[in-house]
């Protein structure tokens, strides 16, 4: 995986797509802050640029937070779902193919 990385590393906010789409959205769509922190630091995405990510995708609608004293916990907004949804079917949906008459 180091050898991977440090061919191509991620960007940071796709890398944040795909695990919220992969990972967190089908258990919940929500995770503390801190949590998605640890969770990217083996991928080499810092801090910073978790943060700013995630700020990013909340300022175009994908994610909510809610404040619980100093901590955030962020979560999938309708839209979010409704984008992750969307994105799911076009990428795991088997291919659209021909009935097979049985001819070849």
């Amino acid at each position: 995986m180091r050898r991977a990385l440090a061919v191509a590393p991620p960007k940071a906010k796709s890398l944040v797509v795909t695990v919220w789409g992969d990972s967190i959205a089908p258990h919940g769509g929500a995770i503390w802050l801190a949590g998605l922190i640890r969770l990217l630091a083996p991928f080499g995405i810092n801090e910073r640029l978790v943060r700013t990510s995630v700020y990013r995708l909340a300022q175009e609608g994908w994610l909510a937070a809610r404040q619980d004293g100093r901590r955030s916990l962020y979560r999938l907004t309708r839209e979010g779902q409704r984008r992750f949804e969307h994105a799911y079917r076009r990428i795991y949906a088997p291919p659209a193919t021909d009935s097979w008459d049985g001819s070849w």
